[in-house]
């Protein structure tokens, strides 16, 4: 049986023996999460959804999802959340909270969602899905990266996420051989319809403003939000001596070069592929002076030396590990989830 036949076989498999669970998806109020959480309703699956805040439990709500106010840092809130619960998905987390101190950010990513998968634990949980990220490689030091390549977080976030997933592996590798399973995902490049983090490269792109930093040789790996939902339903159901106390890679497709993404990102756009460079160094340089200004008075900086590491970050990855163990297969190359995307984002006025 060929790879794709044996991925579709395998995600069939995972949307049936997930129907009817109980399942609790934090982070629900984000992108991935509010994809995972929809994609678990429409299974059939008994999906319950948090967020930080009230007014994103409402935006849940109001979609016909069930929803419930959590924070991580709060571990005894999650003690009547997890009741009778089999699988969890976690993927809150701090993340691009510039005001915020290394401490806040440690304090969330790794103390308590240590914290939460070990009451996850208590509460009789089957499955323990961690999301985390292949920024843990940061600007990666082989290419392709695989799960084993050196870490290399470039951020706080990337520090603190993994410090988080190695808790949470160590934590496994703790469990017996019938004990609940824990399997850690690492997106890369998440984007599609819903996606907000993405939108100014496509809206630069739109609008004739997009400006190269650098040469655009660095590599890029994208991945699509319904590859990317598709790899956590197959995490949460793969036989346990294949992916407990393991972390996959995610993305779509192949790395490629932020010059020919651009390329097919302005294609999907029907525009002309944009043209204008500036320099790296007085780039980066410009973004630190930002943020020293911003931070006295706790405002997000316009731009910051984490934004132009998109410019000089490569990020490519082996996804053979995830294929595998777990049959993962992407479906969606750049140039189709670029239209797709750029068709959602239309549709709301959002270019």
């Amino acid at each position: 049986m060929e790879l794709a036949d044996k991925s579709v076989l395998a995600l069939r498999t995972a949307e049936r023996e997930l129907k009817d669970k109980k399942c609790l998806v934090t982070g629900a109020g984000g992108f991935i999460g509010g994809a995972l959480l929809k994609r678990l309703r429409d299974i059939g699956a008994d999906a319950l959804g948090t967020t930080i805040d009230q007014t994103e439990c409402d935006k849940l709500r109001s979609k016909g999802h069930r929803a419930a106010v959590f924070n991580l840092k709060n571990t005894q809130d999650a003690v009547p959340l997890l009741e009778d619960v089999e699988y969890v998905f976690n993927v809150a987390a701090m993340f691009n909270e510039t005001e915020a101190s290394e401490a806040e950010y440690f304090e969330v990513n790794e103390t308590a969602t240590l914290a939460f998968a070990e009451a996850a634990y208590q509460a009789g949980v089957k499955r323990f899905v961690h999301v985390s990220t292949v920024g843990v490689h940061g600007d990666v030091m082989e290419i392709p990266a695989t799960e084993e390549s050196p870490f290399n977080p470039m951020d706080v976030y990337h520090r603190s996420k993994l410090a988080g997933e190695r808790a949470i592996l160590m934590m496994a590798r703790e469990l017996g051989e019938d004990e609940m399973v824990i399997t850690v995902n690492r997106p890369a490049m998440v984007y599609g319809p819903g996606d907000m983090r993405q939108l100014k490269l496509f809206r630069m792109i739109a609008r004739e403003n997009f400006v190269m930093i650098g040469s655009g040789t660095t590599l890029a790996h994208f991945g699509y939000i319904d590859d990317q939902v598709d790899s956590l339903l197959l995490s949460a159901v793969a036989p346990r001596d294949q992916v407990h106390a393991e972390a996959f890679n995610i993305a779509s497709g192949k790395p490629i070069t932020l010059n020919d993404a651009v390329r097919v990102i302005a294609k999907a756009l029907d525009m002309e592929t944009p043209e204008t460079r500036l320099p790296l160094g007085p780039v980066l340089l410009i973004a630190r002076l930002v943020e020293i200004i911003c931070k006295p008075f706790g405002i997000r900086p316009p731009l910051s030396r984490r934004r132009v590491g998109f410019f000089t970050h490569n990020r490519a990855f082996d996804l053979t590990k995830a294929k595998e163990r777990m049959h993962f297969e992407p479906r969606v190359e750049l140039p189709q989830g670029a239209r797709t995307t750029v068709e959602w984002y239309r549709e709301r006025n959002l270019l």
